[in-house]
């Protein structure tokens, strides 16, 4: 059957206090993130999906929702998923796609878990905690002077980091990094797929 691409843009905004930490639960779609001077978070979403019609592509638009929660002190987002069938649990569920684009206090925390998808992280000095399961996260730290510690590991993947050299493929890799004078930790987890961290200047 042939089936075409559509696009839904949804825009989203809410504050967040510096030192605050935003929580990302979402299950297939690219993220970017960006650290900015403002005390709120902003989020494009860009549903996509493969319908054979318009009016097919509006049911799967309905059927899977970007729920976002809590203001100031943390901020909870996902995507919300219609509950699998036992005999087509994975049914619909390739056909959608959501891509975020954000933007977030450039020192509040984040706690991000990918199941498919491609992570860039851009200008944060808050805490890190990021596990994708399949996909690549690119980390462009703000400076190798700010960051006390990270481990990153991959289980089957690549890792590539500036801050001590490390260069490796193949399975079981990781990059551990500690610096006493710094104040953020970062930790990454990826199941299949590659860490790439750069340390800014």
């Amino acid at each position: 059957m042939r089936a075409d691409e559509f696009g839904k843009v949804s825009h989203y905004r809410v504050r967040l206090f510096s030192m605050g930490t935003l929580r990302i639960a979402t299950r297939t779609g690219d993220i970017t993130i960006i650290g900015w001077d403002h005390p709120h978070v902003e989020i494009r979403a860009r549903k996509v999906v493969r319908a054979g019609n318009a009016k097919e592509a509006e049911r799967l638009y309905r059927r899977y929702q970007v729920r976002l929660q809590g203001v100031d002190r943390e901020v909870r987002l996902e995507t919300i998923y219609p509950p699998r069938r036992p005999w087509r649990p994975f049914r619909d569920e390739s056909k959608l796609t959501v891509n975020f684009r954000i933007h977030m206090p450039y020192d509040a925390g984040l706690v991000l878990h990918v199941v498919d998808g491609d992570v860039t992280l851009r200008g944060l000095t808050g805490n890190q905690k990021i596990l994708v399961n399949y996909g690549d996260v690119e980390d462009d730290l703000v400076s190798a002077n700010i960051v006390r510690s990270l481990y990153a590991h991959t289980w089957l993947g690549t890792i590539q980091s500036d801050l001590n050299g490390t260069d490796g493929s193949g399975f079981r890799q990781k990059t551990v990094f500690w610096n006493p004078y710094g104040r953020q930790t970062v930790n990454i987890y990826v199941r299949m797929g590659g860490v790439f961290i750069y340390s800014g200047n």
